[in-house]
């Protein structure tokens, strides 16, 4: 199966949770990123200049680079999510499967789609249905 999925949240609190890790992993990265420029131009910079004259130094310097790194942290959330699409998706579809088979609906087999992890689990999970509409039909 190739279909691509539309939807970039397909389980809120998990993909939620790992944009919030990426989004602070990149804020701590970003600070300490300032931190070290910031000491380097005050600690080896003109010895005369006031801190605003140093902030000034780095924004001259830097600033396309600040602007730049504020830029694409919107593209690493969105890759993440799209990625995490390759294990939450399937996770959605096997806890669905489950409640169906849970509540005695009819089950049908579970492929995922190319690229997706864990497609291993499809294969067990669809052998279990199968011992389990076996076990059905023939009971003890």
């Amino acid at each position: 199966m190739s279909h691509s999925r539309k939807r970039v949240l397909v389980d809120q609190s998990v993909q939620g949770a790992l944009a919030k890790r990426i989004c602070f992993h990149w804020v701590v990265f970003f600070l300490l990123s300032l931190l070290c420029l910031f000491s380097l131009e005050y600690f080896l910079g003109d010895p005369t200049l006031t801190l605003g004259g140093h902030l000034s130094v780095l924004w001259n310097k830097y600033g396309f680079f600040l602007l730049l790194m504020v830029a694409i942290i919107p593209s690493f959330v969105y890759d993440t999510l799209k990625l995490s699409n390759r294990f939450a998706g399937p996770m959605i579809r096997i806890k669905q499967s489950i409640r169906k088979l849970a509540d005695g609906e009819a089950v049908s087999e579970l492929k995922f789609r190319d690229g997706d992890f864990w497609c291993d689990v499809s294969d067990d999970f669809n052998r279990m249905v199968q011992r389990v509409n076996q076990n059905q039909e023939n009971p003890a």
